[in-house]
C-alpha cells in the first residue's frame, strides 16, 4: 500500500540589516532580488505553487511528449485524440506543420469544471507565468497558431491549451512539445531570455507540470548529444518522473528488435538517466517494406498493430523488451499507469527540487552577504590604515599625540601634581600652555592657510618644526587624503576627489568640535610620575624642569596650530610624539642619564590616555562621514605601533559609544551587514 507524501517545509530564513540598524528586513524573496538571483526566487514560488496544486491534482497527471526535430512527436499525441482533435495537430516534416508552442491537450471535462480549470490553470502558469491562450477548434486557425511561435519567443513562451473527450477516457493530459534543435531569430526587442537555448529552458520550466515525459528520438540520431541535454534538463527538474524512450525510424534488420535494446548508445542512456528497460518502446520505419528475401517494418511489428496501421497514425510504437509478440503499444502504456504512484514520485521530485532550490538560494545569498560584507571590511580597513597613519611617526613606528587644549591642560595639571614639592610652584606659575598657546596663534594667522596645496604641505611642516623647534610634526591636508585614497584599491572607483576632499574636511570639522573632556587621572599622574621618574634627583632640579617645559610647551603649540587652523577654515590635520617635542640637547642628556626606559614609559601611558582614545575618535568620526561601520561585527579593531626600541605591539580601538552617530557625507557605499535569522 502506498503510503501518502509527507511535506516537510523547510524553516525560511529572513536577512535582517545588522549595519546599518535601521530596521530594514529581507524575505527570501527579497533577498535573492538584491543579491541579483531573481530567477531562484522565481523558481522556488513556482515550484510551491506546482506542489501545492499537484496535491489538488493528484489523481490527473499530465505526460509530456518531446524529443528531437521530425521524429513524430505531433503524432504520438494525435493518435491519442478525437478525430476533431487530430485535426487541430499539423504533422509533416516541413516547418510550417511543425510544432512551435507548447500545446496542452488535457480531458474535456478539466476545462469543463470551473474549479477543476482553475486549478489546472494555476498549475500551469508556474511553468508560464505570461498567461495561456486557447487552441481554436478551427484546424487551419488551430495550425497557424502551432506554428506561431516559429523565431518569436515571446509567442513561444505563450502555452496554447485545448480540450479532447477521449482523453476522459485516459484520464490523462498531454503535452505537445516544440522540439529543442530550432534557432529562434527573435526580435531583439522582446530580450525574452539570454540563454544559449531558450526553447530548452522553457521545456525545463515545463517538465515541473508533468507527471512522466515520453522522449520521441530517431534511432539515427540516438548517439546525439542533445538527447542527454535534454534528459539532464527533464531529472534536474523531475528526478525520479517516469522517463519512457520513444525510438523511432528504427531500420528493420536480422537481429531486431534486441539489437535495438541491447546498442550501447540506448543501454547507456537507460543507465545514465535511470530509464527502465521495459520503458523503451520503438516503431519501425514504416517506409521501408518487405522485399524479396529482405524483411520490412511489418516483420518486426506485432501483427495487431499492423493489421490496425493507418499511414496517418503512424509511427506504431510498442514495447521492444517484450518483442514483437507484445500485446501493448502507447495505449495500454497510458491505461497501465500507476496514477498515484506517477503523483507521490512527481510531489516527492517537487519537493527535492524545492530543497534543492532553497539550498541554492542560500548558497547565493550567502554569497552576497559575504560579498557585500568584504566589500565594507575592505573600506573600513583602508580608512584604518589611513587614520593609523595620521597617528603614526613613518621614520620611528611611534604614536603621535593630539594636543587638545582640554588634554593639555589635565597634562599640565597633573606634571605639576607629580612634581618635586620644590618644582611645583615654578612650573604652576610659569604656565607654559597659555604662552605657547599665545604664541601659536599670532604665528598662525601670519600663514595663509586657505590657500594651502597639497605640494606645500612639506614647506608648512619645515616651517612649523623650526618655529616651534619640534624635532617632528605631521601634517595631513584633506586634499591630500583625498588624492592617495582615490589611488587605492579598496577605495570605489566611482569616488571623486572633491567628494573625498568634502568628507575629510567634515572629518577635521567634527573631530575638532568633539574632543575628548574627562581624562583618566589616574593613569595621568602614573604618566606624570614615570616621566620625573627619568630625571635623577639632580637632574630634576637643573634640567628636568627645562624638559618638562619644553616637550609641554611644544605640545601646547601644536595644539593651537590644529585647532586655529580648522578655525581659521584651512582643511589639515596636525600631530606630534612626544620624544620629538622635546628639544634634543635635553633628550641626550635625559638618555645619558638612564632615563630612556622612564622616558618609554611615560610615552606608552599617553599612547593609552591620548593617541588611542583620540584615534579611536578619530577613525570613528571618519567611518561615519564615509558611511561605513565603526566596527565589524564583534571583530576587535587593532593597530600596532612601536614606542622607543620595542617591537611593534598590538592595541585595540575603541567604537567610541560616547560618541553620536555622525551624518554621512560622502557614502563609500550601499552595501549592507546582513544577519540571517531562522523563522
Amino acid at each position: 500500500m502506498l503510503q501518502p507524501v509527507t511535506s516537510t517545509t523547510p524553516r525560511i530564513p529572513h536577512w535582517t540589516s545588522q549595519w546599518p540598524a535601521d530596521g530594514i528586513a529581507l524575505d527570501l524573496p527579497q533577498a535573492l532580488d538584491a543579491a541579483q538571483h531573481g530567477d531562484i526566487s522565481a523558481d522556488i514560488s513556482a515550484i510551491k505553487r506546482s506542489l501545492e496544486t499537484a496535491k489538488n491534482l493528484s489523481q490527473h497527471p499530465i505526460l509530456a511528449v518531446t524529443g528531437q526535430l521530425n521524429s513524430g512527436k505531433s503524432s504520438v499525441v494525435a493518435s491519442f485524440l478525437s478525430p476533431a482533435g487530430k485535426a487541430r495537430v499539423p504533422r509533416g516534416s516541413s516547418s510550417s506543420t511543425g510544432t512551435h508552442r507548447f500545446v496542452y491537450w488535457v480531458p474535456q471535462s478539466w476545462l469543463d469544471t470551473k474549479s477543476f480549470r482553475d486549478l489546472l490553470l494555476d498549475l500551469i502558469a508556474t511553468a508560464h507565468p505570461k498567461g495561456v491562450e486557447f487552441l481554436d477548434t478551427d484546424p487551419e486557425k488551430a495550425a497557424e497558431q502551432y506554428r506561431g511561435g516559429r523565431d518569436d519567443l515571446e509567442t513561444l513562451s505563450i502555452p496554447l491549451i485545448a480540450g479532447d473527450p477521449l482523453l476522459d477516457e485516459l484520464g490523462t493530459g498531454l503535452l505537445d512539445c516544440p522540439d529543442i534543435q530550432t534557432h529562434d531569430q527573435s526580435d531583439d526587442q522582446h530580450s525574452v531570455l539570454s540563454s544559449e537555448n531558450p526553447r530548452l529552458d522553457f521545456l525545463s520550466a515545463a517538465a515541473r507540470v508533468c507527471s512522466a515525459f515520453l522522449v520521441v528520438w530517431n534511432r539515427a540520431a540516438i548517439r546525439d548529444r542533445l538527447i542527454e541535454v535534454m534528459l539532464s534538463a527533464l531529472r534536474q527538474r523531475m528526478a525520479s518522473a517516469p522517463l519512457y524512450l520513444l525510438v523511432n525510424m528504427i531500420r528493420p534488420e536480422e537481429g531486431q528488435p534486441q539489437r535495438t535494446m541491447t546498442d550501447s548508445d540506448v543501454t547507456r542512456l537507460l543507465e545514465q538517466f535511470s530509464i527502465s528497460a521495459d520503458h523503451v518502446y520503438g516503431a519501425f520505419d514504416f517506409a521501408i517494406e518487405d522485399r524479396s528475401e529482405r524483411p520490412g517494418w511489418r516483420s518486426y511489428t506485432p501483427a495487431r498493430l499492423v493489421m490496425n496501421f493507418d499511414q496517418v497514425e503512424a509511427p506504431q510504437f510498442y514495447p521492444l523488451a517484450e518483442g514483437i509478440h507484445s500485446n501493448d503499444d502507447l495505449h495500454t502504456l497510458s491505461e497501465n499507469l500507476d496514477v498515484a504512484e506517477i503523483q507521490r514520485t512527481k510531489i516527492a521530485d517537487h519537493q527535492t527540487e524545492l530543497s534543492r532550490l532553497l539550498h541554492q538560494a542560500n548558497t547565493s545569498i550567502n554569497q552576497w552577504m559575504n560579498d557585500s560584507e568584504e566589500e565594507i571590511s575592505n573600506i573600513h580597513a583602508g580608512l584604518l590604515t589611513t587614520c593609523h597613519r595620521m597617528m603614526t611617526d613613518e621614520t620611528t613606528g611611534e604614536p603621535l599625540q593630539i594636543m587638545s587644549p582640554q588634554f593639555a591642560s589635565a597634562l599640565h595639571a597633573s606634571l605639576v601634581r607629580t612634581a618635586p614639592f620644590a618644582l611645583k610652584l615654578p612650573l604652576k606659575l610659569a604656565n607654559p600652555f597659555d604662552k605657547a598657546y599665545d604664541s601659536a596663534k599670532k604665528f598662525v594667522r601670519t600663514l595663509n592657510l586657505k590657500s594651502l596645496s597639497t605640494d606645500k604641505i612639506k614647506d608648512l611642516e619645515g616651517e612649523l618644526k623650526q618655529h616651534f623647534k619640534l624635532g617632528s610634526i605631521k601634517i595631513a591636508s584633506s586634499d591630500a587624503l583625498a588624492r592617495r585614497m582615490q589611488s587605492q584599491r579598496w577605495c570605489p572607483a566611482s569616488a571623486q576627489i572633491p567628494e573625498l576632499e568634502k568628507a575629510w574636511n567634515g572629518v577635521f570639522d567634527t573631530f575638532q568640535k568633539h574632543p575628548i573632556e574627562r581624562f583618566d587621572t589616574e593613569l595621568l599622574d602614573q604618566s606624570s610620575k614615570n616621566r620625573w621618574d627619568g630625571f635623577t634627583m639632580t637632574q630634576k632640579f637643573t634640567i628636568g624642569g627645562k624638559a618638562l617645559l619644553g616637550t609641554i610647551g611644544g605640545l601646547a603649540a601644536l595644539c593651537g596650530i590644529a585647532t586655529l587652523a580648522v578655525d581659521g577654515g584651512a582643511t589639515f590635520f596636525a600631530a606630534t610624539s612626544v620624544s620629538h617635542a622635546i628639544n634634543g640637547s635635553i633628550a641626550a642628556v635625559i638618555a645619558a642619564g638612564g632615563g630612556a626606559v622612564a622616558m618609554a614609559g611615560f610615552q606608552e601611558s599617553l599612547l593609552k590616555d591620548n593617541t588611542l582614545p583620540y584615534l579611536s575618535r578619530l577613525f570613528s568620526i571618519t567611518c561615519d562621514c564615509f558611511h561605513i561601520p565603526r566596527a565589524i561585527r564583534d571583530k576587535p579593531t587593532e593597530v600596532n605601533f612601536k614606542i622607543g626600541d620595542r617591537r611593534k605591539t598590538k592595541y585595540k580601538l575603541s567604537a567610541s559609544p560616547e560618541l553620536p552617530m555622525f551624518p554621512a557625507i560622502t557614502p563609500l557605499t550601499d552595501k549592507r551587514i546582513w544577519n540571517k535569522e531562522e523563522v
